[in-house]
């Protein structure tokens, strides 16, 4: 095998890792008392000094921040079936960012967090054009940054500085995407994946009935991950739920799996090498994957905030908007990188 596919190999192996751990985590499977309202957790960390070395700064409401810490932040990113993404030049079309999980390694404290975001908040978007350049910038929800661009690498691109512009600044070391129309190829390649299905699909597919343990079909699965309307209360933080729900199942499976055949790894590679989209290669990745390896879980945080409607995307509908509370921002991003108020000095 060429050393670079094999490089190639080892980074589609070493992030489905890093997903699945990502995943997992928000399943609540790991330390649960992470979990509680930020404002009551204590700080992972002690307070850095400023007179240490500075290695980062964001900007929050007017304010600049600083971290002493060697940091790197990832953004994992998942995209739903709409949009075009075989089209070229102006037939191209990004799709939205329903799953959006900022992976943050603290290489000093051998720790690691995420942060999953609601892909309804808003914030500022790049409005891209096919060439890659931005002509203008608007409050809109946050997966429709994916939404511009001239191919996928600009897609992500775009969704990447877009989450930045929401954390201040921050810088994101590497990106990650996967669609969701992997998964009946996924969900076939395990054998199905069994779950406990959550909401009421009875006007989308009346085999999956609410609060039933079945092992789903790759029709089923796909729909189970993808469907919002006409299920439950069709709010996308329930279909999250069941994204979560479904990819800790399918870990388990592919474990399962992969205990009788391991070459079961190498069809995952196969099945996402022509769709996946990253900046990463191989050996950043496996790098990443390790270090990982051997850090320790500071668990999965949210950004409160509060829910809304409204009609920013100008086609006349009024769609989920999502406003993150500023103090539960700060708090959460304070915690986890340790920031405090920089000055230079004189």
């Amino acid at each position: 095998m060429k050393r670079k596919n094999l490089y190639r190999r080892i980074a589609v192996i070493a992030i489905i890792v890093i997903a699945f751990a990502g995943l997992c985590l928000v399943t609540g499977q790991l330390d649960k008392k992470l979990f509680a309202n930020p404002g009551t957790q204590e700080a992972g960390t002690e307070t850095p000094k400023l007179s240490e070395t500075v290695r980062g700064t964001l900007k929050l409401d007017g304010k600049k921040y600083a971290w002493t810490h060697r940091m790197e932040s990832y953004l994992i990113i998942g995209t739903d079936i709409s949009g075009n993404a075989d089209g070229k030049g102006e037939e191209y079309r990004g799709a939205m960012a329903d799953f959006l999980l900022v992976l943050i390694l603290d290489k000093t404290d051998h720790t690691y967090s995420m942060i999953q975001l609601n892909r309804d908040t808003i914030t500022e978007v790049t409005l891209m054009q096919a060439d890659g350049s931005g002509y203008a910038s608007a409050e809109l929800q946050l997966c429709t940054a994916h939404w511009y661009g001239g191919n996928p690498v600009q897609s992500c691109e775009n969704t990447v500085e877009a989450v930045s512009k929401l954390l201040g600044g921050l810088p994101i070391a590497g990106y990650y995407a996967l669609n969701l129309k992997d998964i009946p190829t996924l969900n076939h390649m395990v054998g199905g994946v069994t779950v406990t299905i959550e909401g009421d699909f009875s006007k989308v597919d009346p085999t999956l009935r609410q609060g039933s343990t079945m092992k789903l079909t790759d029709e089923q699965a796909f729909t189970y991950v993808h469907d919002r309307y006409y299920v439950g209360d069709w709010k996308n933080i329930s279909r999250m739920k069941r994204q979560r729900g479904y990819m800790e199942a399918f870990l388990q499976q592919l474990k399962a799996s992969y205990e009788k055949d391991s070459g079961i790894i190498m069809e995952v590679y196969d099945a996402l090498q022509d769709t996946a989209v990253t900046d990463m290669n191989g050996k950043k990745i496996s790098r990443l994957a390790r270090e990982l390896s051997q850090s320790t879980n500071r668990g999965i945080y949210c950004f409160e905030g509060k829910e809304t409607s409204g009609k920013r995307l100008g086609d006349g509908l009024s769609h989920t908007e999502f406003i993150v509370d500023g103090a539960s921002k700060l708090q959460i991003l304070t915690e986890l990188y340790g920031l405090r108020e920089y000055e230079k000095k004189k």
